[in-house]
């Protein structure tokens, strides 16, 4: 097995037995936590989805990755299922990949670091048309997002593309508008699996649900929203987690559980609960076995946890929020906003839920000064 930390890569001995292990994922996951946006993976022929959570992983941090395109592939499982997350920045046959790859990395980096667009300062009018021209293109208004986040994001789109100037990049967007849809996937992709960061759904199981479903009437049903959902893992890991948590009980209320996000495609992926079968290295065999059915190189969500779940494309600034909530899990959310966005967010929870309902939010997220 590979690791990498601190830019060194590690030998370890191997400690699944072989069939199980998911030596790609977990190297390219250990890669994004080591290199963050300047990771690239270049997914190749091979049977399996191993390599599909980590590629998420690299380009939830900013990172790039080239797949080879399945007609070119002698074994197509692999490549396929990296292509499906739609998140491959470049599918080619092998022979086309090194002339990318160099021009990538000419664009994209220079010694000592990662090619800046211009001081905010100068670059200011320049972002402000990109998020003029997403609005018109996508409802959608990426202006109160934290502009250090989304400079990282405009320049690896400007690299993959080859293009230096940000004006020359605001020309291309006018003319393209496959760039554009691009650009606003680039910005919303979530970094997400399931049962993400343990800690936090064991406290959730273990001093959150008694609280949840003491005294409460069979009738009155649990809500939880989960909002900047992406492809649904969290909401499953909670629909799961509250599943056990409901068998130990006489009599247990209706569960409904609300995932919403921006992106509809994400959405949509959410609602068929379709997933690579290496989440494997991140669910118990037991769980699996419990709330999985195995279709080919892949697993499907049992009805009985999908239909616990309701998945809608919702933007959490200007449609609805839902209401009368018992818990809201929006983790890594408020990182990418600007406090003023943060504080219009964090009210808006406070709306939807019930007195003595409870927030969840990610190990790098507080309430900063909105703590009334």
């Amino acid at each position: 097995d590979l690791s990498i930390l601190h830019g060194t890569l590690y030998l370890m001995k191997p400690v699944s037995p072989r069939g199980k292990r998911l030596t790609i994922d977990n190297f390219f996951r250990s890669l994004a936590d080591d290199q963050a946006e300047r990771s690239i993976c270049i997914i190749l022929s091979g049977t399996g989805s191993d390599g599909t959570l980590g590629l998420k992983s690299i380009k939830g941090v900013g990172g790039m990755a080239m797949v080879q395109s399945a007609d070119s592939a002698r074994y197509d499982g692999m490549p396929r299922s990296a292509i499906n997350t739609g998140q491959a920045d470049y599918i080619l046959p092998p022979q086309e990949m090194p002339k990318q790859l160099m021009n990538f990395v000419k664009c994209a980096f220079v010694p000592g670091g990662l090619k800046m667009v211009p001081g905010l300062a100068q670059a200011k009018n320049d972002l402000d048309k990109i998020f003029l021209l997403l609005r018109r293109q996508t409802g959608h208004d990426f202006s109160q997002y934290k502009r250090k986040t989304i400079s990282r994001r405009i320049e690896r789109r400007m690299a993959i593309n080859q293009i230096e100037e940000i004006g020359d990049y605001v020309r291309y967007l006018q003319q393209d508008s496959r760039e554009l849809d691009s650009l606003f996937k680039e910005l919303l992709i979530g970094v997400t699996s399931f049962f993400r960061d343990p800690e936090a759904f064991e406290a959730v199981q273990r001093k959150l649900f008694p609280q949840l479903f003491a005294d409460r009437p069979p009738e009155v049903p649990l809500r939880i929203w989960v909002p900047g959902c992406s492809t649904g893992e969290e909401a499953y890991t909670l629909a799961i987690l509250l599943h056990e948590y409901a068998n130990t009980l006489k009599e247990a209320p209706e569960v409904q559980i609300f995932g919403t996000d921006l992106d509809e495609e994400a959405i949509e992926k959410a609602r068929t609960g379709l997933f690579p079968d290496s989440i494997a290295a991140d669910i118990s065999a037991e769980r699996l076995k419990r709330f999985f059915e195995k279709e080919d190189s892949a697993y499907r969500v049992k009805s009985d946890i999908r239909e616990s779940v309701v998945f809608a494309g919702q933007s959490l600034i200007k449609d609805p929020p839902f209401s009368r909530l018992d818990l809201i899990s929006c983790r890594n959310v408020l990182i990418y906003l600007e406090p003023e966005l943060q504080q219009k967010v964090i009210s808006l929870f406070h709306y939807a839920l019930r007195p003595g309902g409870w927030l969840l939010l990610g190990n790098s997220e507080t309430l900063g000064t909105f703590g009334d």
